[in-house]
């Protein structure tokens, strides 16, 4: 970019018509005085530009969703004349920060400046804050040339992960009894223990002697074949984020499912998730290697499918072997969703639904779920309750 001040060269011609009309020395004086001021402020500018060079420093290599980080940007003056005025504009900041215009400074010869920004991660992604804008100007405001300037600067935003082990639901582990094998089989035949009755606990473990004699519920807490092994779904469709301009719902989405598979994964639990993005991805997660995998794929996945989550659910049930626990996370719990729970309840699947307590569910829809055995659970709530 290069631009010459358009009252500068008003003034210029002035200064000649004047000259070249009234004569005499004093008038071709004044212009040549002004002309000269041009072609040094030309020079000056084409010299000057290339002088400056720019670099940008954070504190760490990689950051979470919500982090806020602190970034350094180093501006120097190789000239031995000095810079009055430059301006710095880093395009990712400009993307991230509706706010951010640039940052002005000046610059003595042989000098360079540090620019303190801080910028807020709402959203995951690959952000380049190498690719930055530099424009400088001559010392009479004349001209103004520009240059992009890229250091490569990358910095990854990877999903946030909570802490799982903090989340409950009534005073007790949403996972216990739940996820501890590779067909989750409950030995009906084999009772550890008894404990009280929580919202989402199914009938059938009722232990009705127990509960009538304490005036409460009581349920049994049945033995479970040995395994290890659990299975997800990750509702990643177009309409299951309608109206989340902000990202927030999509975001909370994803850290919420990279919650649940570390948690799994440090607990020696093997995930198998099952994603619906355009191109569908299924993902096993046995190692840390595997998760930092799964991590990479949720730098830039947004959610782009275009299919029907419920279908796409049904058509891996055959790949999940009866009884097993399925955990499905999605914005919201309409009626087809609900339809489809019961009849995957009534396969003989233990299930549990994670939505998002802001979204459109219909609060009956989660009322009439949970009393049929079928635990739905508000994921953002959770997370706002165990402080992460």
């Amino acid at each position: 970019m290069f631009r010459v001040s358009k009252k500068f060269l008003i003034l210029l011609v002035v200064a000649f018509i004047f000259a070249f009309i009234q004569g005499g020395n004093l008038p071709y004086c004044i212009f040549y005085g002004i002309a000269l001021t041009f072609f040094i402020g030309l020079i000056y500018i084409f010299a000057q530009i290339k002088a400056i060079s720019v670099q940008v420093r954070f504190d760490k290599e990689m950051y979470s969703a919500g982090d806020t980080a602190q970034f350094s940007t180093i501006v120097k003056n190789y000239s031995i004349l000095p810079s009055p005025y430059v301006l710095i504009k880093n395009s990712a900041m400009s993307n991230i920060n509706s706010k951010y215009v640039s940052d002005c400074l000046c610059l003595n010869p042989d000098e360079s400046k540090w620019i303190k920004n801080e910028v807020q991660f709402n959203q995951r992604g690959i952000y380049n804050f190498g690719d930055i804008y530099c424009s400088v100007s001559d010392m009479f405001y004349i001209f103004q040339r520009g240059k992009h300037i890229n250091s490569y600067s990358v910095m990854k935003v990877y999903p946030r992960v909570h802490n799982i082990s903090k989340f409950v639901s009534n005073g007790s582990d949403i996972f216990k009894n739940t996820v501890s094998s590779k067909t989750n089989i409950e030995d009906a035949y084999s009772t550890r223990d008894i404990r009280k009755y929580n919202e989402g606990d199914s009938l059938k473990r009722v232990n009705w002697k127990v509960s009538a004699k304490h005036g409460e519920l009581y349920v049994k807490n049945f033995e479970t074949v040995s395994g290890e092994e659990s299975n997800l779904f990750l509702n990643m469709s177009k309409d299951n984020i309608d109206n989340d301009n902000s990202g927030v719902l999509e975001e909370a989405l994803v850290d919420f499912c990279v919650s649940i598979v570390n948690y799994m994964q440090l607990k020696g639990i093997k995930s198998k998730l099952f994603i619906n993005s355009l191109i569908e991805r299924k993902f096993e997660v046995d190692s840390r290697e595997d998760f930092i995998q799964l991590m990479e794929f949720f730098l830039t996945q947004k959610s782009d499918s275009e299919s029907n989550f419920i279908n796409y659910i049904n058509s891996n049930l055959d790949k999940i072997p009866k009884l097993s626990w399925i955990g499905i996370i999605t914005a919201r719990i309409d009626d087809g969703m609900r339809d489809n729970l019961i009849m995957m309840k009534d396969k003989g699947y233990n299930l549990t639904v994670f939505y998002y307590a802001n979204s459109l569910s219909k609060l009956e829809n989660i009322k009439f779920l949970n009393r049929i055995g079928i635990q739905c659970l508000s994921f953002n709530e959770m997370i706002n309750k165990a402080g992460n």
